[in-house]
């Protein structure tokens, strides 16, 4: 039992020293790679206790170079997996974007629709909706230019939305 408590205090010695001297050189190596030094420290992390792990397995001439090529490897894996995060959110931003284009191209069609749809409304309902629409008149501001009240601008607006409402419905049924 005691040369198992010997054994087993003589590996975490030496791997308290091995800890020691290579922490801070993983740390630089692995912050050139990926220009992070909290992803750095992550990736070494995790190489320290997969080398303790196997540190029984690790031969001392060789721990160096194994927990250096370990660390590339890991900043390597961790770049590959950035990467194809990107490329994810390039494709979600382009389709996106592609969305919202096709939504405006739609939205601008209807509009224009709608604006021919009032030039062809007899006068004095076209001038009526324009003003109190394009403009963004009040029904009394509309009524006083024209020397109307103003119940008889909201019945020519009522009766533009209708024809509108209408000849949109009738297009949309078309398709």
């Amino acid at each position: 039992m005691q040369i198992l408590f010997r054994r087993r205090n003589h590996k975490e010695e030496h791997f308290e020293r091995l800890f020691a001297e290579m922490y801070p050189r993983l740390v630089r190596f692995a912050t050139t790679l990926m220009s992070n030094t909290e992803e750095a420290k992550d990736i070494v992390s995790e190489t320290m206790e997969q080398a303790w792990k196997e540190f029984d397995q690790l031969k001392e001439n060789t721990r160096s170079a194994w927990l250096y090529a370990t660390v590339r490897n890991g900043c390597l894996n961790r770049l590959k997996h950035l990467n194809v995060e990107q490329q994810h959110i390039d494709r979600l931003i382009e389709a996106t974007r592609a969305e919202m284009n096709q939504g405006y191209r739609a939205h601008e069609a209807l509009l224009q629709q709608a604006e021919n749809i009032a030039r062809s409304l007899p006068e004095p309902t076209c001038t009526i909706l324009r003003s109190c629409y394009w403009e963004k008149k009040t029904y009394q501001q509309v009524a006083d230019e024209l020397g109307i009240s103003p119940d008889t601008v909201k019945k020519h607006i009522s009766k533009a939305l209708r024809t509108l409402r209408e000849a949109i419905l009738k297009k949309e049924d078309k398709q």
